[in-house]
This record gives structure tokens, sequence and C-alpha cells, in this order.
């Protein structure tokens, strides 16, 4: 192998016949000496950078009004209790509370903040009558997380508990006597070990677990335990030749460990859920929009309960009256309520425009329904549904720091490569009509049927009030219309998300919106490979490229974690045409010698078990290892950061003040005197 003028060796494979040079695969290996050594090299070129920019703290001011707010998230509502994740201001890191609704006061349940900085809890689980509050508590950005129990009457905590891991499914039994749980680990040592559905009494040592239900581990498969009232549920996804099934098994909480097959080897999408004792499905079997059925006792599909509508279904939110189903039509939620019995009840009443539906965590057990609504202009807020009024009232709402314009907002259209309409947000502060050229930031998503609706982001707030213009293109690849989106986009077809994105940036500099050296692009994860791959293909095309936690060498990319699981998305190189294809975009492999690339913030972190940092550290090793790269190409890197961060306040304001700057500076934008408003 070859070895470089420090001593790495620089890896060469053989795929399908064509050699591929690998000069840092020796950053793969995040504990290894050298590595370390780079890192600490890196943080002090990150540091060098922000050190010579004059307005760094007038922009962490103004990053710090929008931040350190109040939050409320999670609600639920069960009799009279409210319970919801609450934090204030100036506090690094959530609470967990309970308020009673009757005499209006509020207890604190559980307080993270003895447990140190990086330490977040979320609710996870409330049985039905609100005695006893399941907990997730992880550090940092770590995929796992344990799991606590707090009695909601007496404030105590129980001894009982989950060791970190992975849950598919968690439900406390109908009488508080115990739980029952399926659960994952990375732990090397039990990767093999079969898929089980467990019961854990309270007060038992954790080594009396009974197993209720087990399944062999095998290629990708995967086991969730779902539940209601009733019953519960074993949905096993496991391999059969090159394609995924389902599998359902049932078992009633007084028996069981007697469990009695529904149905098996169902093709995929279908999604069985459990609601009254009885069991329905949500499937495309006879529609690729999806329909709602309830299955008979042999596991067909009898009677129908939603049937398929012109638009696909987005999501189900049964509820002990009503089952609500949300459909995204030109990327507005639309909500329908149907009976269990299949009668139509008709639509939710009119919404606030944005981004509107019942909120991500929703739980069946909750009394209580509440809606989520962001837009551009408005962070996130929570809204409640009165039956009575059939309308929503505000339940918590978080205020934007004042601001001196109003937000415009224009959606056009533009063509593809292919000339295929791609539709696209404009949002400004003030003149949406420049005279000049502005500074543009540019962001998508393209992938995983993703759909991308009006959002409240922090950092394009602050880029909108210092001048700047946001735009937003619904590229291929997402589903925000239809399941054809997201396939024109998935697999060997990926190109096809990068061509619409590029074609964006062709649009916004050919409309006067603005150029090449006052455009940047910014995305993470998935969004983070797409603009690593415009990056590269259109070198000449932007001035600055943010990108967080993202995949970049996509020949290795299902070597890290448990990335196997999306090869349905991007293909593997184990199939000659597929390499083909990510040999071409990989924008690790894209890196030319002669090309002088945008600056560019990498953002990564060795909690991340989603998408590896080594992405980054190989993609920015390449980019810096070249005498044509003027611009720079910087890393920041934390050794608490994951893919979904719960990092505490501080923490957050500074990272995210960084990203603000290093915009502001290569794209030339101008601070205020006075600061930013």
């Amino acid at each position: 192998m070859p070895i470089d003028s420090l001593g790495h060796i620089s890896a060469v494979d053989v795929f399908h016949g064509v050699i591929v040079h690998d000069p840092y695969r020796w950053l793969e290996d995040r504990n290894s000496i050298a590595t370390r050594d780079w890192l600490v090299d890196q943080k002090k070129i990150l540091d060098d950078y922000f050190s010579r920019l004059p307005d760094f703290d007038a922009l962490k001011s103004r990053v710090t009004e929008y931040l350190n707010v109040e939050v409320v998230e999670q609600p639920e509502k069960i009799g009279n209790q409210v319970f919801c994740r609450r934090r204030k201001k100036n506090q690094e890191q959530a609470c967990l509370c309970v308020r009673d609704l009757l005499n209006r006061t509020e207890r604190v349940l559980v307080d993270p903040s003895n447990l140190g900085p990086y330490v977040a809890v979320a609710i996870h689980r409330i049985p039905e009558d609100g005695g006893i509050l399941a907990y997730a508590l992880k550090a940092g950005g770590e995929r796992a997380e344990e799991v606590h129990f707090v009695d909601v009457g007496s404030g105590r905590v129980l001894d009982d508990y989950l060791d970190k891991c992975q849950l598919r499914g968690l439900e406390i039994g109908p009488d508080n006597a115990g739980f029952y749980y399926c659960s994952e680990t990375d732990a090397i040592s039990q990767r093999h070990r079969p898929h089980q559905i467990c019961y854990h009494r309270f007060g038992d040592p954790a080594g009396l677990d009974r197993t209720l239900i087990s399944f062999p581990r095998i290629g990708r498969s995967r086991l969730i335990l779902i539940a209601d009232s009733v019953n519960l549920g074993a949905v096993f996804v496991h391999e059969c030749g090159a394609e995924l099934k389902i599998d359902l098994n049932l078992a009633s909480y007084e028996n069981h460990f007697q469990w009695r097959s529904v149905f098996q080897d169902r093709d995929l999408p279908y999604g069985p859920f459990l609601h009254n004792g009885r069991v329905y499905v949500l499937s495309q079997l006879n529609s690729p929009n999806g329909q709602v059925a309830e299955l008979r006792e042999d596991g067909t599909e009898g009677s129908i309960i939603v049937p398929a509508c012109e638009v696909p279904i987005r999501t189900l939110h049964p509820s002990t009256d009503a089952l609500y189903v949300s459909y995204l039509v030109d990327c507005s939620t639309v909500i329908h309520r149907w009976a269990w019995t299949g009668e139509f009840l008709g639509k939710m009443p009119g919404q606030p425009e944005g981004s509107f539906g019942i909120r991500e965590d929703y739980t069946s057990g909750s009394d209580g329904l509440f809606f989520s609504h962001e837009s551009f202009s408005e962070p996130p807020s929570i809204l409640e549904y009165s039956e009575s009024t059939h309308s929503y009232h505000p339940w918590k709402c978080r205020e934007p720091p004042p601001r001196k314009r109003e937000y415009r907002t224009r959606r056009l259209t533009y063509s593809s490569t292919d000339g295929t309409s791609i539709p696209m947000w404009l949002v400004a502060i003030g003149n949406s009509e420049p005279e000049d050229y502005r500074p543009t930031i540019l962001t998508g998503y393209g992938g995983f049927g993703v759909s991308m609706t009006p959002r409240f982001s922090v950092l394009v707030a602050v880029m909108l009030e210092l001048g700047c213009v946001f735009a937003l293109p619904n590229i291929r690849g997402g589903s925000e219309f239809g399941r054809e989106w997201h396939e024109a986009a998935r697999g060997r077809n990926r190109q096809v998300a990068f061509n619409d994105f590029i074609a964006a940036a062709e649009w916004l500099c050919a409309n006067g919106i603005t150029q090449p050296d006052r455009l940047a692009v910014f995305g993470g994860s998935n969004s983070g490979l797409l603009v690593a791959a415009a990056m590269t293909q259109r070198p000449d095309l932007f001035r600055a490229v943010l990108c967080l936690a993202p995949i970049l060498d996509m020949l290795r990319y299902e070597e890290f974690g448990n990335a196997q699981k999306w090869r349905e998305e991007y293909g593997s190189i184990a199939n000659e045409e597929d390499f083909r294809v990510l040999h071409a975009y990989s924008p690790y492999h894209r890196v030319r010698d002669d090309v002088d690339f945008p600056a560019t913030l990498f953002v990564s972190g060795d909690k991340d078990a989603q998408c590896d940092p080594a992405h980054v550290r190989k993609m920015a090793a390449r980019l810096q290892g070249r005498a044509a790269q003027s611009r720079p190409i910087l890393v920041d890197h934390s050794a608490e950061r994951g893919h979904t961060p719960a990092l505490p306040l501080s923490v957050r304001v500074d990272a995210l003040t960084r990203r603000v700057a290093f915009l502001c500076h290569e794209l030339g934008v101008t601070i205020p005197e006075g600061g930013v408003r």
C-alpha cells in the first residue's frame, strides 16, 4: 500500500475491476493517536479562524436572544394532570414536570441538572392512569439512552431502569406492576443475541426479567413492540431473499407467554397497529396511497376504516373516539377524522400557515389533543384542540425576539435539468425584490421520502435579519408530491436530487437574486450529502458550505454503525451498477487536486452513531491536503455531539454562533452597529 509523507498508509481497493484510492482510511479509527492528534490540529485551525472575526460577540448576543427562552415540549394530558418537558430561561437542560389542573400547581418530577451538563431527559411513556412516568435519560448525543421510572404521586424515582439501549417499544402494564419492553444494544457481545420482548416486574433484579417471545437476528431483521389497553404485539421485520417481509404476533396481558400468529411474510410497507383490542393496518396492498383496514382473526384485511385518497396518507394518530389521518397537499397538512366504525367525521378546522400537525411525539393514551405549529417566521408553538368548540387555542407559544421588519415569502417554480418543475420558497425580510445581488443561503433534503415544509430556524432567522435571502426547494427524493417524487431520486436515481438542487442555485443566480460569490448552501445528515455533492460537482457555483453530520464516502458508508439499513435508499457497492453510481457522485471521491473548493465548515461529533464522524474527518483531510485550496476548510468537532444532540443551552449558543459567523464572514455580510435586529 502507498504511504504518504507523514507515514500514513493510503488504502487501495478494487471494486468490480475499478481501482479506488483511499488516502485517509487511517482517519476512520477514532481512537488512534494519529486521529486524536489530527483533531487537536483541527481545533487550533478552527479557533484561529473565529478569533479573527470581529463581530462574533454581536452575533452571539442575537443567537442567545433566540435560544435563551422558556421552551415547553411533549405535553400529555392524563385526567386532571398535564405532563410536559420544560426548560426555563437560563436553564441549561429541560426538566420533566406535572401540573395539577385542579389546584393549578406544577411540580418538577425529574431535574437532570445534578447529573452533568450533557445529560438530558424526555418523556417516554405514561400509562392511562398517569401513576408512573417512564422517561429517557440521554448523555450528550448518544443514540442509546437509559430508561427510568418515577412514581408521579410521590415523586420518587424507582430503582428499576433499563441500561443504555435503543428502545423498540415500551409499555407499562395495566396494573402498573411492571413493564414490557423491546430493546437493542450497541454492545458487540450482544449483537448476535435474538430479538426479544421481555417483561420486568417493578422491584425485581434485572436478571429476573422474563423473555416472552424471541426471534432470530439475521441480516437487517428488527423487532418492534406495539400495544394497546388489551394486547401486546410483536412486529418482526426480516429478510426473505433480497426483500424485507413483516410478521405480526399477538398476546394478551393476562397470557403474555401465549402468542398467536396474525400474519406472516407481508410485503413492506405494511404498518399494523392496535386499538381497543382490535388489529388495524395501514396497507398499500390495494392502493399505493394507502388505506386503513381492520384485520380479521385470520389476518386478512376486513372492513375499510379509512379508504384511499388522491394523496398518500402521511401519518396516523389513534385516539379513544377517532382516528386522525394527515395528508400533505402541496406542502400543507390536511387532517381528517374517522370513526373507528369507518364513518368520516370531517376535516379538522382551518389551520395557520406553515408546518402544522399532530405532534410527532403524540401518544394515544393522552386525554388532550395537542398540535404543533411553526413557520419560517414563527418559532414552534403548541395548540390544543377543543372538540366542544371544534377549534384550536394556544397552549404554549414561543415568541421570537423583537424584530424591525416583516418576513416576505414567495412560492415559485423553476425547471430542473430534465425539465421537471420544482417548487421553491424564497424568504426575505423587507424588500423582496432587491436591486443588488443579495447574500443567499440555500438548503434542501432530497431523500428518504422526507418532505420539506416551512420550519423555523434560528440560523435562518439571524441571516434574514442581516439582509440575506433564504431559498428552500422541494427537490425530488422527498415525498412532497407522493411516492413517485421519492422514487424519482432514490437509489441509482440519486443524481436527480443533486441536479434539482444545483438547478435551484443556477436559477437564483440567473434571476438576479444572488451570484456565486454570495451564495452558500447548508444541510445535515442526508442533506449534508446533498450540499457536499453539489459542492464537488459545481464548485464554481457556491462561496460557502455548511455541512453538518453528513455521509460523504459513499463507497464505505455501509461499514459504519447500522448504515446497512440505508441500502434501499442509496444502493450497495456489492452490486456493480450501484457501485458505479455511488462512485460517480461520492463527494469524497470527487475531490480534485486542481480545484479551489468553496469555504466549508464541517460539523461532527464522536457520539454520532448514525452518520459516523469518520466521513467528516476523511473529507476534510482530503480537501485540506491540496495546494489548490486557498479557502478555509474547517472542522467543528465535539466529543459530546451526536446525530440528534441534546446539548446544554450554552454549548448550543456557541455552536450556532460559529455557524452564523462563518456564513456571514464568507458571504461578506456586514454586521450593523448596535448588533443584529
